[in-house]
């Protein structure tokens, strides 16, 4: 019995070989649909920003609450003394180019990310990607007193808060100003502006979060 079940799973897996494939969708009225709409040359930030924000602001929640989470569970521990990173300076140096790098990236991306491929998220994660090398290069303790003088955890806070009002205005329907210039920075609407409100909210949480394992474990 066991050849028929054999052969029957081969001609169950064969079968969709023998169909014909059904003609591909015209996508030329659907690109044009979204160039309209976004008016950016990104077509990646339109649907993001603007076809499927109710998702987009869903996302940022989630990524918000993992935050929260991680500063929950760390609440109720002590912090290490020690805690260990690189030593030898050619690596520290290789971390600390990378992290500058990193954090040009983030810019570009925030900036200029409704224009070229880039955006809010990838900003957020190169930027965490900036302040990840820092610490491993042995600035922990910078790090920690910079996000403490300048209160992060607040700016962090409002950017959520901004970008949920922003996004409440653009799926209201209501516009800054006009479409502006196909191409240019200030075109796009909301878009851009979200865009760089994704990348601080990203960033710094990933900031939080990097800073608490550090602090409360002792090493990355």
């Amino acid at each position: 019995m066991s050849w028929i079940y054999a052969l029957a799973a081969v001609l169950l897996c064969l079968a969709p070989l023998l169909l014909s494939l059904p003609e591909p969708p015209q996508i030329d009225r659907a690109l044009e649909l979204l160039l309209q709409t976004g008016a950016v040359p990104n077509l990646v930030s339109t649907v993001i920003l603007k076809t499927r924000l109710y998702d987009t602001v869903a996302e940022v929640v989630v990524f918000t609450l993992a935050s929260i989470g991680v500063r929950w569970i760390f609440s109720g521990e002590p912090s290490q003394r020690r805690i260990r990173g690189l030593q030898d300076a050619p690596s520290v140096v290789l971390c600390q180019l990378g992290s500058t790098v990193c954090a040009l990236v983030a810019v570009e991306l925030a900036l200029r990310g409704h224009l070229s491929p880039g955006g809010g998220f990838a900003a957020g994660v190169a930027g965490g990607t900036a302040i990840g090398l820092l610490l491993i290069s042995g600035s922990v303790r910078l790090a920690d007193r910079l996000y403490q003088r300048y209160r992060a955890d607040l700016w962090e806070k409002a950017a959520v808060v901004a970008f949920l009002v922003v996004a409440l205005l653009s799926l209201g329907g209501l516009t800054p100003w006009g479409p502006g210039t196909f191409g240019a920075i200030d075109s796009g609407g909301w878009i851009p502006l979200l865009n760089v409100l994704v990348a601080v909210k990203v960033t710094l949480g990933s900031w939080a979060m990097v800073q608490l394992l550090v602090r409360y474990r002792g090493l990355l």
